[in-house]
């Protein structure tokens, strides 16, 4: 069966809204032209940025897990920003045996101050694997494509290349070997494997692992694509009094005080470019504030049901050099601690205290309001 060459999906015309589908005439008239022929949901994605059809998440997870036994080379490709919610433990545990490859994408997003050295430094403590197994990369500015393609170029035969939904395997595929594959910040856009060449080597592109424990998980693929961070994330500093709530977007509300002493905390937040900030103890407004939803909260982008979420509040203490990270959404860098954080979030959102990425430049006055 002919397979669409940007999604992998056998094409055929029978289901509408279905991967691989293209209308029969449409078809013919591309073969007749000798044109390239691709899927109707691939070729709204190309050149609308609409998306028509989403896979079945068992389908894609029972695919992946079968096709992780054929391979030899992996390439395990995370999104940098938000590696507690892409780089998954339980995924690593069934690569055992392979060679594997640990690629952290969208550097570019991550604050000029960190450093690729620093950032190798603070990965090689989470990822069971040697410091030449470890690539930092940016598809936006091309960091550290060329060292991954002299890799890759070494090795023979084929590899599997894996990912959660929306951490830019098929952009960082196309950076390496130029191929034309659909390129979207859709989630799911890969159905089947698709086939790169790079010199001797067969680079497969698999779908995008579902994960649902994001809270970019709760939002529709179009909505998912506008929050994504597209260029070096946003940061602001907040030096809360304890009666004040922070909302990180909608669904994530903080309230925050410090531990140990009388004095605000203070701590960063660091979230994707279109993600808003709003900081209230006006209790009108927080009995009321999904009215505000994809205006001055944002994610969601519209209106959202939030009677239909179940939602859960964690305590954290979070001491400096160390970070919280929100899944799918943002991390907050301590400076003056320890923080004891209220954090409320929909209850499948992951929540994480882990050591710092962005280490103190200076120290906070610990006894000092100033």
């Amino acid at each position: 069966m002919l397979k669409c060459p940007g999604c992998g999906a056998e094409i055929q015309f029978d289901h509408p809204g279905k991967p691989g589908f293209i209308p029969y005439e449409v078809y013919t008239k591309r073969l007749e032209e000798g044109k390239e022929i691709v899927c109707q949901r691939c070729f709204k994605l190309k050149h609308y940025g609409m998306l028509v059809s989403e896979a079945d998440e068992d389908e894609i997870m029972e695919f992946i897990m079968k096709a992780i036994k054929k391979f030899k080379h992996i390439v395990y490709i995370f999104d940098v920003f938000d590696f507690e919610g892409t780089y998954r433990p339980e995924i690593v545990e069934l690569l055992s045996g392979a060679n594997v490859l640990y690629v952290a994408n969208k550097f570019d997003t991550l604050p000029k101050t960190v450093s690729g050295s620093q950032l190798k430094e603070w990965l090689k403590h989470r990822i069971p694997a040697k410091s030449s197994e470890i690539f930092i990369t940016s598809t936006k500015n091309g960091f550290g494509i060329s060292k991954l393609k002299k890799e890759l170029e070494n090795l023979k035969g084929s590899a599997l290349v894996l990912g959660v939904t929306n951490v830019g395997k098929s952009s960082l595929l196309k950076a390496i070997t130029n191929s034309s594959a659909t390129i979207s910040p859709y989630p799911g856009t890969t159905i089947g494997l698709i086939e790169h060449r790079l010199g001797s080597l067969k680079l497969f592109d698999s779908p995008g692992i579902v994960v649902n424990d994001r809270m970019i998980d709760l939002f529709d693929p179009e909505c998912q694509s506008k929050i994504l961070a597209k260029g070096e994330v946003t940061r602001k500093t907040f030096k809360p009094f304890p009666e004040e709530t922070i909302f990180v977007g909608g669904l994530c509300q903080i309230k925050a005080k410090m531990k140990d002493s009388n004095l605000r905390p203070i701590f960063q937040i660091f979230a994707p470019e279109n993600v808003t900030f709003h900081k209230t103890k006006n209790q009108n407004f927080l009995q009321n504030y999904p009215k505000h939803f994809g205006k001055l909260l944002f994610p969601p982008c519209g209106k959202m049901d939030v009677e239909k979420i179940s939602f859960k509040e964690e305590k954290v203490v979070v001491d400096i050099n160390q970070e919280l990270s929100i899944s799918g959404l943002c991390w907050i860098n301590v400076k003056r601690g320890p923080v004891e954080f209220t954090v409320r979030v929909p209850e499948n959102v992951r929540v994480y205290v882990r050591e710092a990425l962005m280490k103190p430049k200076r120290k906070i006055n610990q006894n000092s309001e100033n």
